[in-house]
């Protein structure tokens, strides 16, 4: 029965249009990747109401190495945050419903405890001693240098590696007793 079917598929096989009218055949591998496999690629959120500033953002963040989940609103990267461990949000200062902290707060509640780094067409300087004082792991001008983002991405990627490596020890410290015997 097997064979058959194989057989029948072997006869039915895809075809797309080539331009110029004629077919071409294209065939699928039988076997991908096991479904048990996990993608180790680290995700990254980009939010804000501008879709031109999401994709800019998105394209430098996939760059970047990171899998980007793109979000419109604060209830989106809220819905995101809870559902995925994203290690990086980038986003706008205002977004159509509510502003960055908001997502600043769904970022310290999530799994992952993302850092944020906020963007803002204005860059000044009281709203980025504001956002850092909020727990903004930084706050840049939009649009960015070119070379600039890509270095604080990695800086807050970085950041949040040492934090992780930070805390697993005090943990460990902190169940041990502290006692030598």
């Amino acid at each position: 029965m097997i064979q058959f079917q194989e057989a029948m598929l072997a006869d039915q096989l895809p075809e797309i249009g080539s331009g110029e009218g004629g077919r071409t055949d294209v065939t699928f591998p039988w076997r991908t990747r096991p479904r048990s496999a996990k993608l180790s690629c680290p995700k990254g959120l980009v939010a804000s109401s501008n879709e031109e500033v999401v994709q800019n953002l998105a394209k430098i963040m996939g760059q970047c190495g990171l899998a980007t989940f793109l979000a419109f609103g604060v209830g989106e990267s809220k819905r995101i945050l809870a559902r995925e461990k994203v290690c990086l949000v980038l986003c706008d200062d205002r977004l159509v419903d509510g502003n960055y902290e908001d997502i600043l707060n769904a970022a310290e509640n999530s799994r992952a405890k993302a850092p944020v780094i906020v963007f803002s067409s204005t860059g000044h300087w009281p709203d980025y001693f504001k956002a850092i004082g909020a727990g903004a792991f930084d706050y840049m001008a939009f649009p960015p240098f070119l070379t600039e983002l890509p270095r604080v991405i990695r800086n807050a990627l970085a950041s949040r590696m040492a934090s992780t490596v930070e805390g697993t020890a005090t943990r460990i410290s902190d169940t041990s007793g502290g006692e030598m015997p």
